[in-house]
């Protein structure tokens, strides 16, 4: 293993920050361009963006678990004359349903947008210069109802039936007359009006339009979108926020978010006001629907007991009746456990049948039945009052709702059914009561067989007076709950109490002006950051030593710069430039891998044609030269040798002729002419078979002699990756010098390269980077850091490797 390669598995190599830092900063103008367009595209964004806000309040819930509500309130509760309850969970999904929303936004108008439309006052004369008026336009800020000059409604014909949101301008003269302008089926329409038409017929329908409290000064476009309150409503649900403070309270942050502080404070107090309204509402009709009940029961039974009574007082008058004897009074005890149970039972029948009866009316199908009439049984209650929650349910969207609704036809198939089962376990109760009374009439039956021979007439009374007490128990129970009603009515309350005035939470959130710069800055950054590295992806050329390090392991022992000069010798004695520099570095740094006096033999080879071989065959010939070595340069590249052409030295002669035998061994060896100490052996003339002749051991021999009477031989060989000679001559190798072109190898020769060194095909393997352009920023960067200096001839001109024709004066010589 070379020496190089045991200090790359020493040392790891370091990313490079800095450097990248210098790759991508070199296309600084492209950073720039792109740091323009997207801050200026976030700046457009932000002018053109309308602002939200949030407004906030708080309100208490009532909660019966959760004890909420006034000290009063509950000691009614506890008294027995409340039976709602109150549940904040199920008030939060009340408060969350599109009804309510939608009756909000009926009642507020909210489903017609109003928008102030500004146009930028440069782009506005330039518009109007070249014809376009409408150029420039943007929406400047959203108008609540008493900020907009003109106030427009639909009929609620239209709205109910608008499918798709219509949009148009209006155009308000300070005088007072209006222009309604915009598209409607593809069609552009442009009507006018004045200040006291209350209608104006545009193309869609009629719109009612009233003045609006702002008074404008100047022209003013108001731009309007009007909505069906049904799909404005699904817009707010989704702007509306509602949490509990904690789990432990019943307290509620109602947030809504809007682009008009004024109209988002009245929506949340509407929003609350048409909650509370149409709670107290649905109490008031159940309210009002089981006083009603009450008061007709009371009625009837007024009348019913009336009559036992005057039966009563008939009774005693013609049976001479005053007291019960004392002979019943022991048989009268003994039943009247069974006339209490019995009592109680013809009560409970006398309620469920009226019930069933209020129940088979038509009139009564979808209408409350009375929650609180005295039934005994829970479970008849329970299903009576969650069937009198879907009759409210239903009167509450009948208020905005037709029957051919969906909604309204699935609700009132789903009362029908309920109202059968309702039915079904109302007459359940009444034979269940027929026949808990028919039981206690034969039990009753079986004492009354004791008591025979009590007088006819104080049976008779004793039967009248039952009929009275029960008559008299229900009349009192009715009466004591309408009390209760009333007294349910007077103590009603909101449900919801706004403990925290509706307030807005501070400013704009958004867009958020600083994160959409910053965003757009990195977005400005990286786009041409990814450009480079996507270019770089698909280059497949190589380019830089850099980009050279990350894709082989082999290592590199220096670079040649680029040149824009003719001469192909660059080299010179007492020159300081800064290509005589790097070719120095090379130098050195080949002589420090030659550690050795019998390391003397060095190949320059390649992997294709055109990567500058010859080249730097003679400039790194002429620097050793410099050292007063004596330095030998042997043009083997006998398939299209150029060592001849760069020297100026004809091609006559050659070591193919000695190969073939056709010269002899002193004839070979040429002075180059550039310096002393510098001796070439030309290629000579192409041969039929290069390859074999290589492959001679004539040629072994005379390596092995002029090894001895030179310091240093430098072979210039063929492409290694074309053709094979590279191979043959590698048996005489010491070093071999593997050139790569900048802008010019190819990515997938370099790979192949590297496998040439792994698998030790070429002895002492060790990359030269030929044609690197040092004008560029990173080479400058590249030079400051490794060097602290550069130099710069007294020409001002670029070095590099030679040019193959000399009348072009190019920079590329190979």
């Amino acid at each position: 293993m070379n020496k190089y390669s045991e200090l790359d598995e020493i040392y790891e190599k370091p990313i490079d920050f800095l450097g990248m830092f210098i790759r991508y900063i070199s296309h600084w103008k492209w950073v720039v361009v792109s740091l323009f367009v997207c801050l200026s595209v976030a700046l457009i964004y932000l002018k053109f963006t309308l602002p939200s806000y949030e407004v906030t309040t708080s309100i208490l819930l009532k909660d019966d678990q959760k004890g909420s509500g006034s000290a009063e309130m509950n000691a009614f509760k506890e008294m027995g004359l409340f039976t709602q309850k109150n549940n904040v969970d199920n008030e939060l999904e009340v408060l969350k349903t599109r009804t309510l929303v939608e009756q909000v936004v009926r009642e507020l108008g909210t489903n017609a947008n109003y928008t102030h439309i500004a146009t930028l006052p440069i782009i506005s004369k330039l518009g109007t210069a070249v014809g376009f008026t409408n150029l420039g336009k943007y929406n400047e800020r959203i108008l609540s109802g008493n900020e907009s000059p003109i106030i427009v409604r639909l009929p609620d014909v239209i709205l109910d039936t608008l499918n798709d949101e219509i949009k148009f301008e209006i155009l308000v003269h300070p005088s007072g007359v209006y222009e309604f302008s915009g598209k409607y089926l593809g069609r552009t329409y442009n009507v006018k009006s004045s200040i006291s038409d209350s209608q104006v017929k545009l193309p869609f329908g009629v719109v009612n339009t009233t003045r609006g409290s702002l008074r404008p000064k100047e022209d003013m476009i108001v731009g309007v979108t009007l909505q069906s309150p049904e799909s404005k409503a699904k817009e707010v649900i989704a702007q509306l926020k509602m949490e509990l403070t904690s789990k432990t309270t019943s307290v509620v942050i109602i947030t809504y978010k809007t682009s008009n502080i004024n109209l988002g404070k009245s929506f949340l107090n509407k929003f609350i006001e048409v909650y509370n309204r149409e709670d107290l509402n649905d109490k008031t009709i159940m309210a009002n629907n089981t006083a009603q009940f009450i008061d007709d029961r009371l009625m009837t039974l007024s009348r019913e007991l009336g009559d036992v009574e005057t039966r009563v007082e008939n009774y005693k008058q013609v049976q001479g009746l005053t007291d019960i004897t004392s002979e019943s009074n022991m048989f009268i005890q003994q039943t009247g456990d069974f006339a209490q149970r019995r009592l109680e039972v013809e009560t409970q029948l006398a309620i469920v049948s009226d019930i069933d009866d209020y129940m088979h009316r038509k009139e009564n199908l979808f209408q409350l039945i009375p929650a609180s009439s005295g039934i005994s049984s829970s479970g008849l209650s329970e299903l009576i009052n969650n069937y009198n929650k879907f009759i409210l349910q239903r009167n509450r969207l009948s208020r905005i709702a037709s029957s051919s609704n969906q909604a309204m036809i699935d609700l009132t198939n789903q009362i029908e059914s309920m109202f059968s089962t309702v039915q079904s376990s109302v007459r359940n109760e009444k034979n269940n009561l027929k026949i808990a009374k028919r039981d206690l009439l034969s039990r009753n039956n079986e004492n009354a067989a004791r008591i025979r021979a009590i007088p006819r007439q104080e049976r008779e009374y004793t039967e009248i007076k039952r009929q009275q007490g029960v008559k008299e128990a229900l009349f009192l129970f009715l009466l004591q709950k309408k009390e209760e009603k009333y007294v349910n009515l007077s103590m009603v309350e909101p449900i919801a109490k706004i403990i925290d005035n509706v307030r807005n939470t501070g400013g704009p959130v958004s867009p958020n002006k600083l994160l959409i710069l910053i965003i757009s800055f990195i977005i400005g950054l990286f786009i041409p950051i990814v450009g480079i590295k996507i270019g770089d992806l698909l280059r497949f050329q190589i380019s830089t030593k850099e980009e050279l390090e990350e894709l082989t392991d082999v290592p590199i022992l220096g670079e040649i710069p680029i040149s824009n000069e003719a001469n192909n010798v660059f080299i010179k004695e007492n020159n300081t430039d800064s290509f005589t520099e790097l070719i120095r570095l090379l130098r050195t740094n080949l002589l420090f891998v030659m550690d050795s006096s019998d390391k003397k033999i060095i190949n320059i080879v390649s992997s294709i044609s055109g990567e500058g071989k010859t080249f730097a065959t003679i400039n790194l010939a002429m620097s050793l030269a410099l050292l007063d070595k004596k330095v030998l340069i042997i043009g083997l590249d006998v398939r299209k040798p150029k060592l001849a052409e760069y020297l100026g030295i004809e091609s006559k002669s050659g070591i193919t002729l000695y190969l073939t035998g056709h010269l002899k061994k002193d004839q070979l060896v040429n002075p180059s002419g550039i310096h002393p100490n510098l001796s070439v052996i030309l290629a000579g003339p192409i041969p039929p078979n290069p390859n074999e002749l290589l492959a001679k051991p004539a040629l072994g021999l005379l390596i092995s002699e002029l090894r001895a009477q030179y310091d240093y031989i430098i072979i210039d060989t063929a492409p290694v990756l074309v053709v094979s000679d590279c191979f043959l001559l590698n048996r005489f190798a010491d070093v071999n010098l593997y050139l790569v072109r900048a802008d010019y190898t190819p990515k997938k020769n370099i790979e192949d390269a590297t496998n040439l060194f792994k698998l030790k095909k070429l002895k002492n393997m060790y990359f030269v980077l030929n044609g690197t352009d040092r004008t560029k920023f990173s080479y400058r960067y590249g030079s400051g850091k490794k060097y602290g200096y550069g130099y710069v001839n007294k020409q001002d001109n670029k070095y590099g490797y030679g040019n193959e024709n000399v009348k072009k004066k190019k920079a590329f010589n190979v």
